[in-house]
């Protein structure tokens, strides 16, 4: 216990990385989860990994000013590893959403417990199916090792006037490939939704006593679904796969981590 105390400092910059990691990655940053209990959590994790960290030696300035400047740094690095990790999540959502007013379920939001905010019912369906999957790769200990590995390659101290550039670079990829795997979960059916329509309206041209918009609607809702639970073991592949490379993202941006 001494330990500790001793070097609270420094047990309170590795704990901060932690935390703040826990407030948005994924899994670990769910709104069904009490802020106290990720806290606790943090805390623990903090507790178990900082002895190995303390290894290497620590040093912590007596300024007031730059403590503040570390623990801001601190921060910055938590926050960024779990974001990236959570651009994944992003992605299934905007999946859904591509194609979900197609089908007329725009008006269904329903609140999404990780992120907080509005989204379709089919875009909460495939986040809930990629936190599966994200746990089936075990993706919470990949970031509980990817937030351990940090302090190894981008240490406490360490700053440089290029990191900013360097990691406004790997958001950008982030970003971009954000959309080219929502494009590639939703194609299959926005373009079979979208045949469906051209069929609609053609039958309306060809057939007007019938009234196309009442039967189309459900129809179209029956085709999605019927291709969602034949597309599904493709889905989740894909997940999986773009799980993987994001996680494969996040130690290449701590292997190259500008110091």
């Amino acid at each position: 216990m001494l330990y500790f105390i001793y070097n609270f400092q420094a047990f309170l910059l590795v704990m901060i990385r932690v935390h703040s990691m826990f407030m948005v990655a994924p899994f670990f940053s769910s709104g069904v989860t009490p802020i106290r209990l990720k806290s606790l959590l943090a805390f623990f994790v903090a507790l178990v990994i900082f002895p190995l960290i303390m290894k290497n030696g620590i040093s912590v300035s007596g300024n007031m000013l730059e403590y503040g400047l570390m623990v801001l740094w601190q921060v910055v690095i938590g926050i960024y590893i779990g974001f990236i990790a959570s651009i994944i999540f992003t992605a299934f959502q905007l999946a859904g959403q591509y194609f979900s007013v197609q089908i007329g379920f725009g008006f269904s939001e329903v609140v999404d417990p990780m992120a907080q905010i509005s989204v379709p019912i089919i875009g909460q369906m495939k986040n809930m199916m990629g936190l599966l999957v994200f746990l089936y790769i075990n993706g919470h200990h990949f970031l509980l090792s990817a937030i351990y590995r940090s302090f190894e390659l981008a240490p406490i101290m360490s700053f440089s006037p290029t990191a900013i550039e360097s990691h406004m670079k790997y958001l950008i990829y982030s970003f971009s490939g954000m959309f080219v795997v929502a494009l590639k979960i939703a194609l299959p059916i926005m373009a079979t939704v979208f045949l469906v329509s051209v069929a609609m309206g053609v039958l309306a041209k060809t057939a007007p006593q019938m009234n196309i918009m009442m039967l189309g609607f459900p129809f179209k809702i029956l085709v999605a679904f019927v291709l969602i639970v034949f597309l599904a073991p493709l889905i989740i592949r894909i997940m999986q796969v773009s799980m993987e490379r994001s996680f494969h993202f996040i130690s290449k941006i701590l292997m190259y981590w500008p110091v």
